[in-house]
């Protein structure tokens, strides 16, 4: 987890205030279960209403930085948190990584 991760770049009006480290895609790509894609797709909802959810723990050491789990305990997300400017929709969030669980059966 680099601060590095944690620069925002462009101004683009089209851009989303969520973004995903390159480490996070392949929980995107098809051939992962529906039960992993799901809870990846929750948190991102999650994240969008509740920057900071209730479940989510400050990274100690590391201002901006909070872990929360996933949905049915699949694993744990690591993000960084950065105020709005004035007329952005929110706080932006950088996912930095996402964990999953070791044991978890059809991942």
């Amino acid at each position: 987890m680099s601060d590095e991760h944690a620069q925002w770049e462009g101004d683009g009006e089209e851009e989303d205030r969520i973004r995903l480290a390159p480490a996070v895609f392949p929980l995107l790509a098809p051939e992962v279960s529906a039960s992993v894609f799901s809870a990846v797709m929750s948190l991102m909802a999650e994240l969008r209403e509740h920057p900071v959810p209730p479940l989510a723990h400050p990274v100690p050491g590391r201002p901006g930085w909070f872990s929360v789990p996933l949905a049915r305990d699949i694993g744990l997300a690591e993000y960084h948190v950065r105020k709005g400017e004035p007329g952005d929709d929110g706080p932006r969030v950088y996912v930095a990584r996402i964990v999953i669980s070791d044991d978890w059966p059809d991942f």
